[in-house]
């Protein structure tokens, strides 16, 4: 019985040392977890605020012109805004006229009213940007396919006032515009872009040869910043069926 009496004060030592411990961990530990909440919470935000500002700079990319290769426009709309003629696509030829003087050319589409110019084709998407000699310069004025290869810095402003460097990184192919018909349904494949690989063809061309040159065009953009982890990647797809 004095022997067990003996060994208590030595177990409430070895407890006393254990909780101590477990109080220190404790201690270290809640600020981290406290910090890495409020740095998850901070990222969120501006993970929001960066996606709202990344949406609308990919709308602002889909109001640009398709193809720079449109002649006859100004500021007033004075001069009618001609479609190019497709070659490799038999819908999308100018080959419907007016009975007029002179002759007003139209897409065969009958849903089309907007005039032709049955000597003016869409242009090859240069391969390079200008920062790597070559002519895609960024100004879509000249036509979706000016952003193709090039890199761009957005700075956003986030709703907690952070100020945030994001880069912009441009992919343009003109892609497949088949439409399968089968019955009354009809099936396309559209093929996505990669942020893994921004500067591949994905199953779509530059269209050095006039033949790939489709009135469909996949527009890919890389939203990325390394410091930051943010690799985002959005695409849209326009067409040159109906006008510009």
């Amino acid at each position: 019985m004095s022997k067990g009496m003996k060994l208590r004060p030595a177990m409430a030592m070895i407890e006393l040392i254990f909780a101590i411990v477990i109080i220190a961990i404790t201690v270290i530990t809640i600020p981290v977890m406290v910090n890495i909440a409020g740095e998850l919470s901070k990222r969120m935000m501006i993970d929001d605020d960066v996606m709202t500002r990344l949406s609308s700079q990919m709308i602002d990319k889909f109001q640009a012109r398709w193809g720079g290769e449109y002649t006859g426009v100004d500021e007033n709309d004075s001069t009618p805004i001609y479609i190019s003629d497709i070659n490799t696509t038999a819908d999308l030829r100018c080959s419907r006229s007016m009975p007029t003087l002179p002759v007003t050319w139209y897409r065969i589409n009958p849903d089309s009213t907007a005039e032709c110019n049955v000597t003016q084709v869409p242009k090859a998407i240069p391969a390079a940007s200008t920062v790597d000699g070559g002519t895609a310069n960024g100004n879509v004025a000249g036509g979706l396919e000016m952003l193709n290869a090039g890199t761009e810095t957005l700075n956003v402003i986030t709703s907690t006032g952070q100020s945030v460097d994001i880069n912009a990184t441009y992919n343009v192919r003109y892609v497949d515009s088949t439409v399968a018909l089968a019955g009354n349904t009809a099936t396309a494949v559209w093929r996505l872009g990669s942020s893994g690989t921004i500067t591949a063809d994905n199953g779509g061309s530059l269209g050095t040869a006039a033949a790939n040159r489709t009135h469909l065009k996949r527009v890919v953009v890389r939203f990325w910043n390394s410091a930051l982890n943010v690799d985002t990647t959005l695409s849209f797809f326009k067409s040159n069926k109906g006008s510009n």
